[in-house]
């Protein structure tokens, strides 16, 4: 998943007691830490000596709890808050599981606890008359995901939506003025205009009253490094409701088990040097460094009151900062370094070094991470790889960012809110990727960003490599901006696009060619997926909860109705005794030719039909069940589905295993993406199957196209031919990703990896879209592989990149010292033609990169001396090459070479030097005595060089000494003016500005080093040179 801001932060004061208020005896007032509390529109931000509650969306402070002189003196500073139910699995063996899922309805309080410097805890409700979905519906903030309410503990909870305690805010200044959510609304004071809804009220957010309560207060005698806390409240009600505290002190964890906050039982666990309580593994786990810098993950059997420790293999940088799990991976935060564990291989993923000391660290999403500094922040993703950062890691500068020195933060949706101890209170809005499947096997899948101002931003490069690269953004036709958007799909042609606004329950299909939108309201759906251009598949609920798949046709021409229901194709209902775990509904790459009966009375012939996708589901059972999609292909490649054929599920799954990213079929068996790994499960006998991994430490699968699939692992992107992938055989190519970029797209037919890099600079924040091609690595596997010269210049010919990248080839195989026999036959067969500037292009370009000893290699294999190649431009008018070649060749090395043939180069670079010193001379007394020194070591290498080389007949003394050597042609009077001519010709007739002056600059360089040629004028050389120019 991909996040980056939308803009600059948004920086606010906390409000901090005014100095008659603020009793400086304690130490002036400090920002402490910004919590969001779970399930509520609530953010609690923490200071030394107050509790402040604001509503999050919008901000607002709407309530506050001011801690006395005296409180302070007795009980200590605020040091910390935690949330209740973050973790509530942490107490899984005190409660039943019926319980930890259920969700009260009326919900008409949250708490958290606030643990001050002298080891009280704080316990603290705020009432609410509003529940988890009311306000999800309300404001758009995915604190639930309603489709995973329990159907039967939750049901109550859906329907009890009701809720009126909205406050109304008046502008401070302009008390006329009535504001809600950051829109100014203009009305009268008074009561009137609370009857009447407006236009403009659509817009508007409510604020909530909420009511901040001290429950109550626990005493402990050591000091508190950590606190999890979780209410729960069964089917029976408030009388029902019991309470939990783990508490963990430097060498113990206390479990406080309480009903309305009173004693019931108390369970004690000796762990020496805790640092931070965790839930990994499927167990609580406290992780803990002793003085020797060893860390130790512990689990905790609470029903035997046990820890079991377990020492982690790796090296600590200092002592923690900041730990936080994501699944099986752990990361340590230390001052100058993050440290990514795998608790299933028990090694360290990676290392990610800081020169700036890092201040805290945790999870944005399952995804993202986020680190903070005191210079900013950095995004990585679940690999380390950073996505974005707010400074500059390579300049270490004691200057102050223009950013806030942040030391916690909280992030709710597409947003992060991150607090400064000096007061300053940031609001950073992201753009947020879309989730979208890579289902279409014929097409590359875009990157999909979208914003809580109803903005979605489509990324959906071509093939071209040119800088323009189309950033579409749509404005969904929504009335209101409080939508939350999950699901967001695009057909293959990219002409019709789907998005669910989950809290309104509302369908909207966009016709990307016309610009028409259509609405259909009043569903519940799970999933949607697009089946070929005109398929859309859903998973969804029907009104009694049950589980349906369905197929609707939405036609790219022609008017659709109102009514869904118009357009539906397929129904199935899925069995009560079946649970879904993941559903993936695939558009082959290669449609299969099927010969199916007719279903005519009148003809018993076979009709072509095709197979053209496939809907695998898997189940919490273990079983994979296909759907096949049959249809008919008309004349413009369009599909008509027309059959949905069911095959028998088989069980290729163990009940545990985790649920599928995607599924693949191939070659009978099946491609499987699980956690972060790529499985290839196969048939063994008729009912057996086994697994495999394929790849490892896969952090996401960015596309599968045709025959490839393309991932990134590590900081790399690698390609792979599935067959190959199948047989276990070396990848096609290998990209490095490269710092501040983020792979995102691709496009295999141009061989290029798209990136984004999300850039902070001048008060703005920006999306910039990078390339990284690898045709180079493709060309290469098909030459091994031994396809025909023919074939692969067909396929890529149209490429601009193609002929740079047979020219990185050369230029590889040169340096290498590699045959070229192959690079060389395709380059023949790319430049077939009267004309062969392409090759003459790609020789020069590798002659100007590689170095001057390689040069002679290159002329052998070409079977051709630096003559022939002049000679070549020359016959096919060929000024740009030959000027480049000209070019290299007079700026070609000459202390290699005889000196009475380089005399004339000498003789022309000691000439621009002459003149280049006159508008230096300030600061040559300055440097001189460092540049003698420096021509002097440069002297000896050049002098220690000549002795081993002596004897030995060099590759640049054969170009010396042949006839058609550059030595020969640069002393070649008729040659050199053959070429002026056809540089000043060049010059004269374009019509470009910079590329005229570019070959008036080669002709008068050419014609100075003439001069030199024949300085004392014995020949008419300088006058027909000047001829020629003139």
């Amino acid at each position: 998943m991909l996040l980056g801001p939308l803009k600059l932060p948004q920086v606010s004061n906390i409000p901090f007691l005014r100095a008659d208020n603020n009793d400086t005896q304690n130490g002036p007032e400090k920002a402490v830490q910004t919590l969001h509390l779970p399930y509520s529109n609530c953010l609690v931000v923490l200071t030394t000596k107050q509790i402040l509650v604001y509503n999050y969306k919008p901000m607002a402070l709407v309530s506050s709890f001011v801690r006395s002189s005296h409180s302070l003196e007795k009980y200590g500073e605020n040091q910390s808050v935690h949330a209740h139910e973050i973790n509530a699995k942490m107490f899984q063996d005190l409660t039943t599981e019926t319980d930890l899922n259920y969700m009260d309805p009326g919900r008409g309080k949250v708490t958290f606890y606030v643990v001050s410097s002298l080891n009280f805890v704080f316990v603290f409700e705020i009432m609410l008359n509003s529940n988890p979905v009311s306000i999800y519906k309300e404001t758009g903030i995915p604190i639930l995901d309603i489709n995973k309410v329990d159907h039967d503990f939750g049901q109550d909870l859906m329907n009890n939506t009701e809720d009126d305690d909205t406050l109304t805010v008046f502008d401070k200044k302009d008390s006329h003025k009535v504001i809600q959510n950051g829109y100014a609304v203009d009305k009268q004071q008074g009561f009137l205009h609370f009857f009447t809804k407006a236009a403009d009220t659509l817009d508007e957010i409510p604020i909530k009253k909420v009511e901040l309560r001290l429950k109550v207060m626990f005493s402990f005698g050591r000091p508190i490094v950590d606190l999890v806390g979780f209410c729960d409240t069964d089917s029976t009600g408030e009388a029902g409701r019991h309470e939990y505290l783990m508490i963990l002190f430097p060498h113990r964890v206390h479990i406080l088990v309480l009903h309305e906050f009173k004693m019931k039982d108390n369970i004690l666990i000796d762990v020496l040097d805790g640092r931070r309580l965790l839930y990994c593994q499927k167990s609580p786990c406290v992780v803990s460094q002793n003085s020797e810098g060893e860390v130790f993950l512990k689990k905790l059997d609470i029903s035997q009151r046990e820890a079991y420790p377990k020492r982690l293999d790796y090296d600590a940088d200092g002592p923690l900062v900041d730990v936080y799990a994501n699944g099986n991976v752990l990361s340590f935060v230390h001052d100058l370094c993050l440290v990514l564990y795998d608790l299933e291989s028990e090694k360290t993923i990676k290392r990610v070094r800081s020169h700036i000391n890092l201040t805290c660290g945790g999870l944005v999403n399952d995804e993202i991470s986020i680190l903070l500094t005191r210079n900013g922040m950095k995004l990585l993703t679940s690999s380390g790889n950073c996505i974005v950062s707010t400074f500059d890691e390579d300049e270490v500068t004691e200057e102050e960012s223009d950013l806030p020195s942040f030391s916690s933060f909280a992030t709710i949706g597409d947003t992060i809110v991150a607090s400064a101890p000096d007061g300053k209170l940031a609001k950073w809005d992201l753009w947020s990727e879309v989730i979208t499947p890579f289902n279409n096997f014929r097409t590359s899948k875009p990157l999909i960003l979208q914003s809580e101002n109803n903005d979605l931003l489509i990324f959906a490069p071509t093939s071209d490599t040119s800088s323009n690269v189309p950033f579409q953004v749509l404005k969904l036709p929504t009335q209101t901006i409080n939508n939350h958007i999950p699901l967001v799909r695009t057909n293959g042609p990219m002409t019709m696009l789907a998005a669910f606004v989950s809290n309104k329950n509302i369908l909207l299909i966009h016709n990307l060619i016309t610009n028409a939108w259509h609405s259909f309201p009043d569903l519940a759906l799970i999933d949607i997926q697009w089946l070929g251009s005109e398929y859309l598949f859903c998973r969804s609920l029907d009104d009694d909860m049950k589980e349906q798949l369905r197929c609707y046709h939405f036609p790219l021409q022609g008017s659709l109705t109102s009514n869904l229901s118009d357009q539906l194709i397929w129904s199935f209902a899925v069995s009560l005794k079946t649970e879904i775990k993941s559903i993936h509904a695939n558009t082959l790459s290669r449609y299969k030719l099927l010969r199916v009966k007719s279903k005519s009375a009148n003809t018993e012939e076979l009709e072509n039909m095709f197979k053209t996708g496939e809907i695998l589901i898997q189940d919490a059972q273990g079983d994979l069940r296909t759907i096949d999609i049959v249809s008919k292909i008309s004349a413009d490649e369009s599909i008509g589905i027309k059959v949905f054929h069911q095959h028998p599920a088989e069980r290729i799954f163990d009940n545990e295993e985790a649920e599928c990213k995607w599924i693949l079929s191939h070659n009978g068996g099946y491609f499987v993406h699980q956690r972060n790994q790529i499985l290839k499960r196969e048939r063994v006998d008729g009912r057996t199957w086994k697994a495999s991994v394929a790849l490892d430490n896969v952090e996401r699968i960015l596309d599968v196209i045709d025959t490839g699939i393309f991932v990134v692992q590590e900081d790399k992107v690698v390609v792979h031919n599935l067959e190959d992938l199948w047989n276990d055989e070396d990848p096609v190519a290998i990209i490095e990703i490269a710092g501040g970029d983020y792979p995102v797209v691709v496009s295999p037919e141009a061989a290029i990896v798209h990136s984004v890099q999300f850039v902070l600079s001048n008060g703005c924040s920006k999306i910039v879209p990078r390339q990284a091609i690898y045709l180079d690595q493709v060309l290469e596997s098909q030459l091994n592989a031994g396809r025909s010269y023919q074939e692969i210049d067909a396929r890529y010919h149209s490429l601009h990149h193609y002929k740079f990248s047979l020219e990185k080839i050369l230029s590889g195989k040169i340096l290498s010292n590699e045959p070229l026999s192959h690079i060389l036959s395709l380059i023949d067969h790319y430049d077939q033609g009267p004309k062969h500037s392409g090759r003459l292009e790609i020789i020069s370009n590798c002659l100007r990169k590689i170095e001057v000893e390689h040069w002679d290699y290159l002329f052998k294999k070409l079977d051709q001396s630096p003559r022939d190649l002049l000679l070549q431009c020359i016959e096919h008018d060929e000024a740009r090459v030959l000027g480049v070649l000209l070019m290299v060749f007079l700026n070609y090395d000459g202390s290699k070479q005889d000196k009475t043939s380089t005399e004339p180069i000498e003789k022309m670079k000691s000439d621009n030097n002459g003149n280049n010193k006159k508008s230096k001379n300030k600061n040559k007394n300055k440097n001189k005595n460092k540049k003698n020194k420096k021509n002097q070591n440069k002297q000896s290498k050049s002098d220690k060089k000549d002795e081993n080389d002596k004897g030995n007949e060099t590759e640049t003394e054969i170009c010396q000494t042949e006839a058609g050597s550059i030595a020969t042609i640069l002393n070649d009077e008729e040659l050199m003016l053959q070429v002026l001519r056809i540089l000043v010709n060049t010059a004269s007739s374009t019509d470009e500005r910079e590329e005229a002056r570019e070959f008036w600059d080669m002709s008068f360089q050419l014609v100075r080093f003439i001069h030199a040629l024949d300085e004392e004028n014995k020949t008419s050389l300088i006058q027909r040179a000047v001829q020629t120019l003139s």
